[in-house]
């Protein structure tokens, strides 16, 4: 069947045909299609405690999965420029290491299943903190 509409109800029964005619129709199903996933939420960038040079990203996957198991695709920019990407994951929660400090870094999550990627992109920008200075007394 074509021309359905993702993620809606469709009702499905069959009937024979042959030259005597028409017999009868078979219980009538039912199944919703499948659709993309919406957009992850709650995404949060931080850098884990200690550490000068990593930010942790985590949020909180789509309330609609499009009834399929769902990854993530986490990307990393600097200028605009994609400098880093974490492949795909299961997880909701990732981190990078070895930034730069005083630097502004956009950090997307996309959600994907077997249909696609999600329509939404959740996008945060960031400046990477400059670690805290000694100074002697």
């Amino acid at each position: 069947l074509s021309g359905l509409i993702q993620g809606s109800p469709h009702y499905i029964w069959v009937a024979a045909f042959s030259s005597v005619g028409q017999g009868s129709y078979s219980t009538r199903v039912s199944q919703t299609t499948f659709e993309v996933p919406g957009a992850p939420t709650n995404l949060m960038i931080s850098p884990p405690s200690g550490s000068c040079d990593q930010l942790m990203v985590t949020w909180t996957g789509p309330s609609n999965t499009g009834g399929l198991s769902v990854e993530y695709k986490v990307t990393l920019y600097r200028d605009g420029t994609l400098i880093h990407s974490n492949g795909t994951t299961t997880t909701t929660t990732t981190t990078w290491r070895g930034l730069t400090a005083n630097t502004q870094y956009t950090v997307r999550v996309v959600a994907f299943n077997d249909l696609g990627d999600g329509g939404n992109v959740t996008e945060v920008e960031i400046t990477r903190p400059k670690a805290p200075s000694i100074s002697s007394l």
